[in-house]
């Protein structure tokens, strides 16, 4: 009979063998579908992170653009408002030179009051282009040089009016001045647009 207690014996241990290892599987399984999901759940938050981080990015980007986009427009806008306040002004001081140098044209008291030039100076500092600036600066004295000569120096008058010659090397400077300015806002205007 020795070999049947042996034999219950071995059936014992095996029931009881295959009983906790049917115990381990479970937990090990268990233990490892967890960690699956904690490893999985950690891996799509870092994905999600990094897209929402590259969306964010590109909307920067995007709104970055559009803001750059936009500081253009506004800086064309005034640019080409600058121009035509100096044509305007050109043309006014064009129209004013040939009063001047008309001899039968109406009398005046003295050159006509026009805008200051510093305000329009100003401008032209923050927003034209250097061609331009240097038109108006060439413009701005020679307008000062016949001012001086119109209150200073060598004018003409008759019974009715005054005038300067108009081979005065101050109207000359003038005439060529306007004349410069009108071209080179010609060209800036193209430009911008």
């Amino acid at each position: 009979m020795p070999d049947r207690d042996n034999g219950r014996e071995l059936r014992e241990y095996c029931r009881v063998a295959a009983t906790e290892v049917a115990l381990w599987v479970p937990l090990a399984s268990g233990a490892l579908g967890i960690l699956g999901a904690l490893a999985g759940t950690g891996i799509t938050q870092r994905a999600t992170r990094k897209r929402e981080d590259r969306r964010w990015e590109r909307e920067r980007e995007l709104d970055q653009i559009r803001h750059d986009r936009e500081r253009l427009a506004r800086q064309r806008e005034r640019r080409a408002a600058l121009y035509v306040d100096l044509a305007e002004y050109t043309q006014n001081q064009e129209s004013s030179l040939e009063v001047t140098t008309d001899e039968y044209g109406e009398s005046r008291d003295g050159m006509p009051d026009l805008q200051h030039p510093d305000r329009l100076t100003a401008r032209v500092r923050l927003y034209a282009a250097p061609e331009v600036g240097e038109s108006w600066a060439a413009l701005v004295q020679a307008i000062a040089r016949v001012r001086w000569e119109w209150f200073e120096g060598d004018i003409h008058q008759n019974e009715h009016h005054r005038w300067l010659d108009p081979g005065n090397r101050a109207v000359v400077e003038l005439d060529r001045a306007i004349k410069e300015m009108q071209a080179t806002l010609r060209v800036a205007a193209d430009e911008d647009s």
